[in-house]
């Protein structure tokens, strides 16, 4: 469904400000009668990342950013130590509208992590020494970060200096994702990037698509769908300061079909024009991305 059938006007939404977690575990490739385990992990992790209180700002239970933490338990090198990846994901409602806009979809294939059935979790920023809860902790804040910045410039700058500081203390891992180039991705790579001055456009960019484009589509579609437009080329500056970085993927992993939606009812040209844009900054999703030109208005 296009995203101009979902606007409509109602009440207008609070700015979210702590989560409302759901974790999901998937075990299925270690063997059956170590599972049970996984089920009270997933419990418990999921009680441990909703209780906890991640900032200082007071909230409502409407209020709360919703998200997910889809672990795939990959191997069991020992009865309590596993490797993994895990997917987060969150959203964001669009203002005046029962839609809600993709604000992280991020894979992360280096998770390592001790695990005793029954452990209980604690969280001190201060002093880090579960990996689970470092993992944890470091996207939780990235969600904070992504999405503070979508509702004010730089509004989630003291989520991410809280990524760095975690990032920092988890130096001495023995787990990949904390250091820098053991991956153009990883966690290092990603929290380098998002408070590297060079690269600042990508959080202009951000707050200018949620704030200026989406939020103003209850509006007028056109005015909205044209400040995402304006915003989508300062994409080509992050790129200029550093060809590698993990930004142009952070920001394509959850905005690709929110974009083809945006785009379904804009006249050809524009469609063109975008579909240029785009195609040049993310040339290996060329065929997906030619879907905006399909079934134009005049």
């Amino acid at each position: 469904m296009c995203i101009s059938a979902l606007i409509y006007t109602s009440l207008a939404v609070t700015k979210a400000q702590e989560l409302d977690a759901t974790v999901s575990i998937n075990a299925q490739q270690i063997e059956a009668s170590y599972r049970d385990r996984f089920k009270t992990l997933e419990t418990d992790l999921q009680e441990f990342l909703n209780a906890q209180q991640w900032t200082a700002n007071q909230f409502g239970q409407q209020e709360r950013i919703q998200c997910t933490f889809a672990f795939t338990i990959n191997e069991m090198p020992s009865s309590d130590s596993y490797k993994a990846s895990l997917t987060v994901q969150a959203r964001r409602p669009v203002y005046y509208s029962n839609y809600q806009t993709s604000t992280l979809n991020w894979k992360d294939d280096n998770l390592s992590f001790n695990y005793t059935e029954g452990q209980t979790f604690q969280f001190n920023e201060f002093s880090l020494d579960n990996e689970l809860i470092a993992v944890s902790a470091y996207y939780i804040y990235l969600i904070l970060a992504s999405d503070y910045d979508s509702f004010s410039p730089n509004g989630g700058e003291p989520f991410l200096r809280k990524c760095e500081s975690i990032v920092s203390q988890m130096q001495s891992s023995e787990s990949k994702g904390w250091k820098a180039f053991d991956d153009k991705k990883n966690r290092h790579a990603l929290i380098t990037a998002l408070l590297d001055a060079n690269q600042a456009d990508f959080r202009t960019l951000w707050y200018n698509y949620h704030r200026l484009g989406l939020d103003a589509m209850y509006q007028s579609m056109d005015k909205g769908r044209a400040q995402v437009s304006q915003a989508l080329p300062l994409l080509n500056n992050v790129r200029k300061a550093n060809v590698q970085t993990p930004l142009l993927s952070l920001f394509i992993s959850a905005k690709l079909d929110e974009l083809l939606n945006i785009y379904s009812e804009a006249p050809k040209k524009e469609k063109e024009e975008i579909f240029k844009t785009l195609q040049n900054l993310f040339p290996t999703y060329t065929n997906k991305l030619s879907k905006i030109k399909e079934e134009y208005r005049e």
